[in-house]
């Protein structure tokens, strides 16, 4: 089994999902210019009807190294010829 993680994006949400059930991903969802993060399902976890489960963070050890927020560098201008 590969420990190394894998990341895909994809504009169909019925390929993400497909994708995201074959591999027991995570499947996030971003949407608008200011990629705002509207939801993320764990398709490892399922409830009782087999519909994936809103992820979350569980048994963490230590300190969490990702940052989470993030700022958007502006578009260069253009110089005028």
């Amino acid at each position: 089994m590969s420990q190394h993680p894998h990341a895909a994006i994809f504009e169909n949400r019925v390929a993400a999902e497909a994708a995201a059930n074959v591999r027991n991903a995570l499947v996030i969802t971003v949407c608008g210019q200011e990629a705002e993060i509207t939801e993320i399902l764990d398709w490892y976890r399922r409830d009782a009807e087999g519909k994936p489960m809103p992820a979350e963070w569980r048994d963490l050890a230590g300190q969490v190294q990702i940052p989470w927020n993030f700022k958007l560098v502006p578009a260069r201008e253009t110089a005028e010829a």
